[in-house]
């Protein structure tokens, strides 16, 4: 059986995300097709600009058959964490395949490129730590270390680690490596826009979900929008977008800053990923800003990143303490499995796959008791009340799984 998985964001889901799936299913024809999803925070550190339930059903409607939640942990991680969590899930539940888009569109170079790494592990890490001690971001840093490893290469098919969706595809390599799994990862080429380009053309179909984003909560025109997503993310965008329930950081903005004047250098100490001294230079800035773009402004330097800035917004928001957080980060292995939607075909495989499981399978949150759930309990709580959700919708502990019947096109439990 040909199991294909994605880790994705669907943060919404857009015309690039059905050229994806509509190139996985051409090229591998795949009997199950499993999502791997964020939940209510990005990698990037970004509020969700729906519900985690909203855009399951986007990911049913556009023909996944399986819907599992990244932990908050890994999903506001930085790329390796991000990487070895989302792997980590795939591999549990029997994906067979790990597809994802790039920039480089094959797998030659990443392979190259792998083991290019991996002969010159001490150099490499020799390079990233005299890059690191300039004062240089990781990210930059280990792109700055692998380019003085390309530069003594002499292949010339090495993947561009510069690239976003590159750089990633990289760390899913290496996560699968690292966990020996015997996923065999495929790549397909992104088509248009790049992850986070911001750019939002009129004339063509496919644009980053970022400039959507941005283009939807600035510029309000649904008419432009409506040619770059497909109807069903439409519909659902817009019943939020009525409901005032479309969010981002702004929206969330005067919680943050609540709990920064609230609380002591020490506190925030605490919270995980605060590292540096950065607490005291988050307390110095937050006084004088009104807008949360203008706030990461002042905070920023070369050596954090936008968005490791916003990452640590996010824990501070959610109040996630390194005590809580750095071992389950660290081990890079999922505690469990969150069901989060599937439609017929993808029950079936739940059924058949169930007691093959190693970790628990959580469809029904009430039935189970697991200290690393209570992290993700937490999160669901303040991103439910920060977006405004009405009282009348279920609460993450009560909330099933959203079940989908892929052959009439209905939703078998819709929300009340």
């Amino acid at each position: 059986m040909l199991v294909a998985g994605v880790i994705t964001e669907y943060n919404p889901l857009h015309n690039g995300h059905l050229y994806q799936l509509d190139q996985i299913r051409r090229t591998l024809s795949p009997d199950i097709l499993i999502a791997v999803m964020s939940g209510d925070f990005m990698q990037r550190g970004e509020p969700s600009i729906v519900s985690k339930w909203d855009r399951t059903q986007m990911a049913l409607c556009a023909g996944v058959d399986l819907v599992l939640e990244l932990p908050y942990i890994f999903a506001v991680g930085r790329a390796d964490i991000f990487a070895r969590g989302a792997v980590s899930v795939l591999n549990q539940i029997g994906a067979t395949h790990l597809v994802f888009g790039s920039e480089a569109g094959r797998m030659e170079p990443f392979m190259e490129t792998i083991q290019l790494i991996e002969q010159n592990r001490d150099s490499y890490r020799t390079e990233l730590m005299n890059a690191l001690k300039q004062g240089i971001s990781y990210p930059n840093a280990h792109a700055a270390a692998y380019r003085r490893l390309a530069e003594r290469s002499p292949s010339t098919s090495l993947v561009d680690l510069t690239q976003p969706n590159n750089s990633l595809g990289y760390q899913y390599i290496s996560a699968i490596r690292h966990c020996g799994s015997r996923m065999v990862p495929v790549t397909i080429r992104r088509k248009e826009a790049g992850h986070s380009d911001p750019d939002f053309s009129e004339g063509g179909r496919i644009a980053s979900a970022t400039s959507i984003r941005t283009h939807l909560l600035n510029e309000k025109s649904w008419d432009t929008t409506a040619d770059k997503i497909p109807p069903f993310t439409y519909s659902i965008l817009k019943s939020n977008s009525a409901q005032n329930t479309l969010v981002d950081w702004e929206t969330f903005f005067p919680f943050l800053k609540y709990r920064l004047i609230s609380s002591t250098s020490e506190q925030l100490a605490e919270i995980y990923e605060a590292e540096e001294g950065i607490e005291n230079r988050l307390l110095s800035c937050i006084g004088g800003s009104d807008h949360f773009r203008d706030f990461i402004s002042a905070v920023k330097t070369k050596r954090y990143t936008w968005s490791r800035l916003q990452r640590l917004c996010v824990h501070i928001l959610t109040h996630t303490r390194k005590i809580e957080a750095k071992d389950q980060a660290a081990s890079g292995e999922a505690a469990y499995l969150r069901l989060l939607g599937m439609n017929l075909k993808g029950q079936h495989y739940l059924n058949m796959k169930r007691k093959e499981l190693q970790i628990p399978l959580i469809s029904k949150i009430r039935q189970h008791r697991l200290p690393v759930l209570d992290l993700d309990l937490k999160v669901a709580g303040v991103y439910d009340f920060l977006s405004g959700r009405s009282p009348s919708h279920r609460t993450e502990s009560s909330h099933p799984p959203v079940r989908y019947d892929e052959n009439k096109g209905l939703f078998l439990n819709a929300e009340p």
